[in-house]
């Protein structure tokens, strides 16, 4: 069996004995139980166990030989029948969360104004705070902390995050103090979609992180003792720290 076979069953939840039997059953045709429990030298229990998941999935398809039940593989083209089924399902889910969005959007400008200032605490609402900074297309300003940086945040941040940064195409300028964290922060730009200015030779040193985003908001995220931090939706505030920003990143 080849790698890129087994890498694709597996992706697709089958199981070391439900790969072998499905794939006893392609190669060999239309087979009884008691057939592919001799060929592949698994018992028939097992054998029939997978046999009914196999056709939950809708891989095999189950005839009759002289009133014996027996067992013939569908078409391999049924697993790209039900990606695009997937699709499809996600497709309609995509249209009913933009309609969702647009009659909540009513909601609010009748029946409430949106807070100028939000509060997220704990690692999760820190996470959502951090997702919410993406604004597709957009770009990033940042002062950030590295000294305090928790571990509970590090998966997110050097995986997830970075990702879903591409995929909305984010770029971000981050300024940091120096130091031996700072240098190794900057190399990985190439693949972060930043640029990295360390600050030197000045007494600068930030004990919380500020980002700028969607050109009116500006998260402030403090990782001492208490994960804890706040998005300030302000265009006047956004711009007194962007002028900040820009002042340093000029002159740094």
């Amino acid at each position: 069996m080849s790698q890129l076979i087994q890498s694709f069953l597996r992706n697709n939840n089958f199981n070391k004995k439900d790969e072998q039997i499905y794939l006893d059953i392609f190669q060999h045709g239309q087979s009884f139980a008691s057939s592919v429990a001799l060929r592949t030298g698994i018992d028939r229990t097992t054998v029939y166990s997978a046999l009914k998941r196999l056709l939950k999935k809708g891989v095999i398809a189950q005839t009759q030989m002289n009133d014996v039940k027996a067992y013939m593989a569908v078409s391999p083209e049924i697993f790209i029948d039900n990606v695009e089924r997937k699709i499809h399902e996600l497709e309609s889910e995509k249209k009913m969360a933009g309609l969702f969005v647009q009659e909540m959007a009513k909601m609010q400008k009748s029946a409430f104004l949106q807070p100028k200032i939000r509060i997220f605490e704990g690692d999760e609402a820190i996470i959502n705070l951090y997702s919410q900074t993406l604004k597709k297309g957009g770009l990033q300003k940042s002062f950030l902390t590295l000294d305090s940086f928790p571990a509970s945040l590090r998966p997110f941040l050097t995986k997830q995050f970075i990702e879903f940064k591409k995929r909305q195409k984010v770029f971000s300028r981050v300024l940091v103090a120096e130091g031996k964290k700072s240098e190794r922060y900057k190399a990985l730009d190439h693949v972060s979609n930043r640029e990295t200015r360390i600050v030197k030779g000045h007494p600068f040193q930030l004990y919380a992180e500020i980002i700028l985003f969607g050109g009116t908001q500006v998260a402030i995220i403090d990782f001492h003792q208490q994960i804890y931090g706040m998005a300030i939706n302000s265009a006047t505030f956004y711009k007194t720290v962007e002028t900040l920003f820009d002042f340093v990143w000029q002159r740094r």
